[in-house]
């Protein structure tokens, strides 16, 4: 378990990190002074090397070979020194400290001698990188070092002066001190870094229990007790990091939580009423559809039936006006003939709605304005003796685009609603408003008068074949079914909404199925009056 706890894992991620880092910089460190010792060493053999040739260069132009080998001799006798030998150009060993060696020849492709000759021809001067060369033997790690004895003006008795190099003092050191010394300094290195690491963890161990895991325990605990439904308390916190904004969102969603609990419960004692009023919305969209349903199956039996009866109910129509036409004024069959004709002629046009709500066909959609078809209606009925005490107000909106509609059946639909507000209005007249807007890309129409208003139980009903409110012989309810249907049509809704005293309102809602050039150019229109 400890493992798992934040404290665990954020002290093991911080001593892998120091411990990386530490091993980098360790090794860093000493590639750096493994470096240093080297370029000290190497300095310091040089400057040996340097030290014997000028000490054996008089001996050497002397001719003193006793001198310069007991110079040798001294020198090879010192610590770390493994062997000093001087060979000339050819390769021999002229002088060495190990006198066994003297009279052979050193191998051009021996160690000594590969920097000069690995190209094949010697070369004159070397780099002072390319004099020294470390390589591994059975005694360990040596240092071998280079000094080409040069031919000078004082050696011109004896050699050539074309001859450059008169040979080459070769010089091997141990290195087993310098090892002993980096291994030394790596162990150091090691220990220092080891017991740094767990200082450092110790340390933050420390730091982590008393910033950490205390705060993180107390909202802990506060945390299960408020899963335990239990959300009247608060956490303190002192500190201003991130744990105290952590304590501060906690105590303020306790708090948040506390409220949500009480608005729950409040709510829940008011879900019944809102589960009634979703019942009714459903209960409303299943009328709709009851209703569609209803629609469609008496289109079908208005249809079989408006067949059956209209060719005898012409007969019937057709003899009755010929026999009326025949009689005379005193006959006593006059009366009777014509209220044959007046009921059939009643017949045959309840007969022809049928049909036309059985038969409504395709609306044949061309781009019209909305306005003047309106206009149109009124035209057709504003001068007919039912509306002389009618006030007909219009309300037209501003830059409506042209609706693709039938023209023919919009009209239907204006003109079975606005003579049902005028017979609603009656004798005594009243205003009808027409008004017009456009919302959203929906062309709204809206029939307002100010009627006696329709009850709530009909409203339901009015869509509904056959159902009319007005008197026996002066409707017959089919009217508002076949308008119904037309705006069905045009994808369109048409929907009432009444006032009982005060009058009732259709609305038409109609969408703009393709906004062309004309909109385009209204918008226009309507920029250009606005900078006016």
């Amino acid at each position: 378990m400890y493992f798992r706890s934040l404290k665990a894992k954020i002290l093991l991620s911080v001593i892998i990190v120091v411990v990386v880092i530490e091993v980098v910089f360790l090794i860093l460190n000493m590639l750096s002074l493994s470096r240093q010792i080297r370029v000290k060493t190497e300095e310091e053999a040089f400057n040996l090397s340097e030290t014997i040739r000028l000490s054996i260069r008089n001996a050497m132009i002397k001719d003193r070979r006793d001198e310069y080998q007991r110079i040798i001799d001294d020198v090879a006798q010192r610590k770390g020194i493994v062997e000093v030998r001087i060979f000339n150009k050819q390769g021999e060993i002229t002088v060495s400290s190990d006198r066994t060696k003297v009279g052979t020849v050193v191998d051009k492709k021996a160690e000594a001698c590969y920097e000069c000759h690995k190209e094949g021809e010697a070369k004159v001067r070397l780099p002072s990188d390319s004099k020294t060369r470390i390589y591994e033997t059975e005694k360990g790690s040596l240092l071998g070092l280079i000094n080409p004895i040069y031919n000078e003006s004082s050696c011109y008795p004896c050699h050539p002066k074309t001859t450059n190099v008169l040979g080459v003092l070769d010089m091997t050191i141990s290195l087993e001190d310098f090892e002993k010394e980096k291994a030394q300094i790596y162990t150091r290195m090691t220990i220092s870094g080891v017991v740094s690491v767990g200082i450092l963890s110790l340390l933050l161990s420390l730091l982590l229990t008393r910033v950490v895991n205390r705060p993180i325990d107390k909202l802990l605990a506060a945390t299960k007790t408020a899963a335990h439904g239990n959300l009247d308390q608060a956490v303190s916190i002192r500190s201003h990091d991130e744990l105290g904004e952590l304590s501060v969102s906690f105590n303020n969603m306790i708090s948040e939580l506390k409220r949500s609990r009480d608005a729950i419960e409040e709510w829940t004692q008011t879900l019944e009423h809102r589960v009634q009023e979703r019942t009714q919305e459903l209960q409303r969209v299943q009328d709709q559809l009851i209703r569609a349903g209803k629609m469609a199956a008496l289109g079908e039996l208005a249809a079989g039936v408006a067949h059956e009866i209209n060719n005898p109910l012409t007969g019937v129509l057709t003899f009755s006006s010929l026999m009326l036409k025949k009689v005379d004024e005193n006959h006593p069959w006059k009366n009777d003939l014509e209220k044959i004709v007046q009921q059939t002629t009643r017949c045959r046009n309840i007969v022809k709605g049928l049909l036309d709500f059985a038969r409504q066909r395709k609306p044949d959609k061309k781009e019209w304005d909305i306005h003047v078809l309106i206009d149109n209606t009124l035209t057709l009925v504003e001068n007919q003796a039912r509306f002389q005490n009618i006030r007909i107000t219009k309300e037209f909106g501003k830059y409506i685009p042209m609706l693709f509609v039938d023209a023919d059946q919009i009209q239907q639909v204006f003109m079975n609603i606005i003579i049902n507000a005028a017979d609603a209005m009656g004798a005594d007249g009243g205003t009808l408003l027409v008004k017009t807007t456009l919302i959203n890309g929906i062309a709204e129409i809206s029939f307002t008068d100010t009627g006696p208003g329709i009850p709530k139980e009909h409203i339901s009903k009015l869509f509904t074949p056959f159902f009319t409110t007005k008197e026996t012989g002066k409707g017959t309810g089919l009217g508002l079914a076949i308008s119904y249907g037309i705006i069905q049509s045009h994808n369109g809704e048409i929907d009432v909404q009444s006032d009982v005293g005060k009058g009732s309102t259709f609305r038409i809602k109609l969408p703009i199925e393709k906004l062309n050039g004309e909109m385009a150019r209204r918008e226009e229109e309507e920029k250009e009056n606005k900078k006016v």
